[in-house]
């Protein structure tokens, strides 16, 4: 598909998702893979800056510091939020509660 420059959109970056039976792989790594041997991913999710300017679009009258991200994973949802300059809460659940069983993956 990559050698046929078929286009990817990966809306959810995410490298590990959990599961019923602990982790596994997202999205986020195989369309990092499809890149790796050169294909074309469009991505539209966060920490990719196209989401934030799409929601803040959507609510002009709020500055983006004003604006809270709230999220489970340091490399998504806390990193970004920092581009547009808006506030951020890390969770202790989801993906940050697991973060020691993940050590083996490189972000």
């Amino acid at each position: 598909m990559a050698n046929k420059r078929v286009p990817a959109f990966c809306i959810n970056p995410d490298l590990v998702m959990l599961t019923p039976n602990g982790t596994s792989f997202g999205a986020g790594l195989i369309a990092k893979e499809y890149e790796e041997i050169g294909g074309s991913v469009a991505w539209f999710r966060k920490p990719h800056p196209l989401i934030y300017k799409f929601a803040l679009n959507k609510i002009p009258e709020i500055e983006s510091k004003k604006v809270l991200c709230i999220g489970d994973s340091v490399e998504h949802d806390i990193r970004g939020s920092f581009n547009p300059h808006c506030s951020s809460a890390l969770v202790k659940t989801g993906i940050g509660a697991t973060k020691k069983k993940l050590r083996f993956i490189e972000f």
